[in-house]
């Protein structure tokens, strides 16, 4: 193919790679290739080997450099991963305060999976019983256009109700504020800013 005066070709490339292949004893048990923490299992040394390869293949593919986000002192690292023939997502957020979780989580793509990080710190870092700290949050997660609001600013509205609902069910001493809240959300529903 010839663009702009750049010849592009599509290749395959031979890569040499040493792996490890084990199999436990007995009849029947799958085979296992490893390069690394990488690894595949099949019936068959070259299926589990061939099958390692595919996933490394995935994997370069897709692969970009982490990406890190941060809100109110919040900060993600969002990076790709690949495990049993699937890619995957890790998530660390790492808290004003220094603790560290780590989320693992599928996505259909790199732009879903920094939407889903960002909605998770807005979540996070959001005080529900302020109307500021939701508007905020609903406009950080608006920075960035979406396909859907899975993860946009109705979704966080929609969730801050449910939220206040939760804590006047609990503040009213209702043993059952989970379902209430559910049932009653709306009624704590917050307005967009108009602006």
């Amino acid at each position: 193919m010839l663009y702009d005066d750049v010849t592009v070709r599509d290749r395959t490339v031979l890569v040499r790679l040493t792996t490890t292949a084990t199999r436990p004893p007995g009849r029947r048990q799958t085979w296992t290739a490893q390069a690394g923490h990488w690894h595949a299992t099949a019936s068959t040394e070259k299926a589990a080997a061939d099958a390692l390869a595919e996933r490394l293949q995935q994997f370069l593919m897709h692969y970009e450099a982490p990406r890190l986000l941060t809100f109110r002192g919040h900060t993600a690292v969002v990076e790709l991963a690949v495990g049993d023939g699937t890619l995957y997502w890790k998530r660390h957020i790492v808290t004003p305060d220094g603790r560290v979780t780590l989320s693992v989580f599928g996505a259909n793509g790199w732009a879903e999976a920094e939407t889903e990080a960002r909605y998770t710190l807005a979540q996070q870092s959001t005080d529900w019983q302020s109307d500021a700290s939701v508007h905020e949050a609903a406009a950080y997660l608006d920075r960035v256009p979406r396909d859907d609001d899975r993860f946009g600013s109705a979704e966080l509205y929609r969730y801050a109700a449910w939220q206040r609902a939760a804590r006047a069910a609990i503040d009213n001493g209702r043993t059952d504020w989970h379902e209430w809240a559910g049932a009653h959300h709306q009624k704590f529903t917050i307005a967009p800013p108009t602006e």
